[in-house]
């Protein structure tokens, strides 16, 4: 009688874990990380965790998580005043427009 070793390695469990599924979407998910990489300059990451449970009937499930941390653009930074009512405002409240001086002087000019 011959005794077959049906045991697998790590490696093995990766390639086969859902005939090849987890594999193809760490692929992907790993394109989709590098290529924002690639778009913002940023640090990206890709995690895979691989949470086992032993069921009722004595088996091992394992239902892995792939988490991809993909870098955003930077938003620009808004520069604004707040005026006395406490609201945002692009103009700032203790200076004069350039309208308002070009006036000022006029009715200056005319007096």
């Amino acid at each position: 009688m011959q005794n077959l070793d049906h045991s697998i390695n790590f490696m093995e469990f990766l390639r086969t874990f859902r005939r090849g599924q987890l594999l193809s979407e760490c692929d992907e998910k790993l394109k989709t990380v590098i290529a924002a990489m690639k778009d913002t300059g940023g640090d990206g990451e890709l995690t895979i965790k691989f949470p086992f449970k032993l069921n009722k009937a004595g088996q091992i499930e394992c239902t892995p998580k792939i988490t991809p941390k993909i870098p955003q653009h930077q938003m620009g930074t808004g520069i604004y005043f707040s005026d006395d009512e406490g609201r945002l405002s692009r103009r700032d409240p203790n200076q004069m427009d350039i309208e308002d001086e070009i006036e000022r002087r006029r009715q200056a000019a005319a007096e």
